[in-house]
């Protein structure tokens, strides 16, 4: 006869164990997921007729030192499926787990980019303390150019103390009509007047040319000086005015 399903029930319960709907049409139970003593498996098997039969299995658990073990103590001598009890001799041991390297992969991506970050930040640092910033190159630059402009500032008073003070007087103050003074005259307002008075002098006057003996440095010092000191707010000259003037 054709066998349709085959079902096993363990001990007294109502909802089948194992149901097997297709060939070939074994029972295989497993005394490991039970409890020790004796068990009965009742395995009903089910034909196309409708008919079917019953079969019961009585056997042995025990659990001794962590090993598992089962057999059959009675069976009929003849059923037609075969049940099957998996001895402890017979249980595949556990496998250790393999090892994915690529499971591995993002682990690996992550420590590089930790220590490529690393690596730059601690690049940077090295950079920030080696290498001074932009404030840093013009906090520089101005200390340096500095002591130069106070150098170009001392060279044009100093200048006009020995040049032009005895006429002109130490606070451009003047004396009368013959030495005007410098301090609030507007004349002064144009540069290239002034260059070239202090270069050439003034014909019919008691104003004397310099060209001859100051340099163009000398005469921008002095033309600087006269036209930003005393209250005056003319600007300072470069040498090249002066070398254009001459």
């Amino acid at each position: 006869m054709d066998i349709v399903r085959v079902e096993a029930f363990l001990d007294d319960a109502s909802e089948p164990l194992v149901v097997v709907t297709e060939p070939p049409f074994n029972v295989r139970l497993d005394p490991a997921q039970l409890g020790e003593g004796e068990h009965v498996l009742t395995v009903v098997t089910h034909y196309a007729s409708g008919a079917s039969d019953h079969h019961e299995y009585v056997f042995d658990v025990s659990h001794s030192d962590r090993v598992f073990a089962g057999h059959v103590s009675r069976a009929p001598l003849r059923a037609p499926v075969e049940v099957e009890l998996v001895d402890a001799v017979e249980r595949e041991e556990p496998k250790a787990p393999s090892m994915n390297l690529y499971g591995l992969l993002p682990l690996a991506l992550f420590l590089l980019v930790v220590v490529v970050s690393w690596y730059i930040a601690v690049r940077a640092e090295s950079a920030t303390v080696d290498q001074p910033t932009n404030v840093q190159k013009i906090a520089r630059s101005v200390a340096a150019a500095a002591p130069t402009a106070k150098a170009g500032a001392a060279d044009g008073a100093g200048l006009y103390a020995a040049n032009c003070a005895s006429c002109h007087g130490a606070n451009g103050e003047g004396m009368g009509a013959v030495f005007p003074a410098l301090a609030g005259n507007d004349r002064l307002a144009d540069a290239d007047y002034v260059i070239r008075t202090v270069l050439n002098g003034k014909p019919g006057t008691a104003m004397p040319g310099f060209g001859a003996r100051f340099s163009d440095e000398e005469v921008a010092a002095v033309v600087s000086y006269v036209r930003t000191g005393w209250g005056n707010g003319y600007g300072a000259v470069d040498a090249a005015q002066v070398a254009a003037a001459r």
